[in-house]
């Protein structure tokens, strides 16, 4: 950058939630640190959300109303007219914390060199219990080509970086920030991880958060695609053996980053391990069991190590109706 007070643009995409979306923009407004700006983009809401908009319309840099392909339009809208130094997207029913913007100013002045910075996240809402997200220690850089490994919401982007040829992919409607965090590293981002709780994120029955298989299907297509664009086409047709992916992808994003083939391992490893966690969760065995079993024969540490032969043993003796009530519980 380097500048002392950065401007930080939040773009707000927005479709008729107009029940939660001045709580969104009040927790921007009253920021401490106030060198922001505000860009709403609404697919055309017809409930209230426009007259909310117009409500608070001079503390807002720019807003539009029409309808759209998704959010991930809605974002490259917000991208191509901000100014800020530093660039983030905030969904219409989350907030920020008080102090967000200033810790965030404040780590990109500190560092320079930073591209990436991500936080904690507080989950509330319907029917869950308060709790808290975000990576608790250091990783890898790698390791963030794995899977999306920390909540967008409480992550910002140097927008000079991300000048040099970003835009999310509209094609992807769950995985934009995971492809868009992919590319950065593979073209070598720097990222910093913090442990301050930078955002709130709400929990209701039309989050998508509820869509946990959407999320990982499109995250499988991109690791693919990754590991294409690290030059091993082995581990990326073992994606489509064990049918994570639904189809061949083509095409490779430009990397100029160099993994040895343990780190290219390590990304396949810990996709797949997701893979199996999430369809246990969900009850779904065969699927589970098809990644188990290469494990065990071609990644026999890794299968021990990670405690695979517990979740078999698991999975072939306790009814479905206990894991059930144990998930129920958690949340």
């Amino acid at each position: 950058m380097p500048v002392n007070n950065p401007k930080i643009s939040i773009l707000i995409p927005t479709l008729s939630q107009g029940q939660f979306i001045e709580e969104t923009i009040l927790s921007i407004l009253d920021q401490t640190y106030k060198n922001f700006e505000i860009i709403i983009v609404d697919g055309g809401s017809t409930d209230n959300t426009l007259s909310i908009i117009k409500k608070y319309e001079k503390h807002i840099k720019y807003w539009i109303s029409e309808k759209d392909s998704g959010q991930s339009s809605a974002i490259n809208k917000g991208l191509k007219i901000s100014s800020g130094e530093i660039v983030t997207w905030l969904n219409s029913d989350d907030r920020y914390e008080l102090t967000t913007l200033q810790i965030v100013k404040d780590a990109f002045t500190n560092d320079p060199e930073i591209d990436i910075l991500h936080g904690k996240t507080k989950l509330f809402g319907e029917a869950i219990k308060t709790k808290i997200i975000g990576l608790e220690k250091d990783i890898p850089l790698y390791e963030y080509l794995s899977y999306m490994r920390f909540p967008q919401p409480s992550s910002f982007l140097k927008k000079e970086f991300l000048n040099s040829q970003f835009l999310v992919n509209e094609n992807l409607h769950y995985a934009m920030d995971f492809e868009l965090i992919a590319r950065a590293i593979l073209l070598g981002a720097k990222i910093k991880r913090i442990d301050d709780i930078l955002s709130h994120y709400r929990m209701h029955k039309n989050s998508k958060s509820n869509d946990e298989m959407k999320f990982l299907t499109e995250w499988a297509i991109i690791v693919q695609k990754i590991l294409l664009s690290l030059n091993n086409k082995t581990l990326a047709g073992k994606m489509e053996e064990l049918e994570l992916v639904g189809h061949t992808v083509t095409g490779k994003f430009e990397t100029t980053i160099d993994l040895d083939a343990k780190a290219v391992e390590t990304v396949f490893l810990q996709h797949i391990d997701l893979h199996y966690h999430y369809n246990y969760r969900l009850f779904n065995y065969k699927q589970c069991a098809k990644i188990s079993a290469f494990l065990k024969e071609n990644y026999s540490s890794f299968y021990l190590t990670n405690n695979y032969n517990k979740y078999d043993f698991r999975r072939k003796f306790i009814p479905k109706f206990v894991f059930e009530i144990v998930r129920r519980l958690n949340n």
